[in-house]
């Protein structure tokens, strides 16, 4: 699991709900069950913004972006950014 920033930020305190601990504990209670529910992941007032990575199954040098709306795009991370493939 990595958790990722992007951007810059406005103040640079951690509220306490990012915290560490308090996100592993998070994790391992979302994790005692399979599968996780679209809307857990993308919501919030800037959801069109939101994405999920995966690795490709077919090829696991790829990375899958998915959207909100469904939409998947192949590419890779390149200085910690996506890039979407060409091909």
């Amino acid at each position: 699991m990595t958790l990722i920033k992007t951007g810059r930020t406005a103040r640079p305190a951690v509220r306490p709900e990012d915290n560490t601990t308090v996100l592993l504990k998070k994790a391992a209670r979302a994790l005692n069950k399979p599968g996780i529910d679209r809307s857990v992941v993308f919501h919030g007032p800037n959801a069109a913004r939101i994405f999920a990575y995966y690795a490709d199954p077919q090829d696991p040098t790829r990375v899958v972006r998915e959207a909100a709306d469904g939409t998947k795009v192949i590419g890779s991370l390149v200085e910690g950014k996506f890039r979407a493939s060409k091909a």
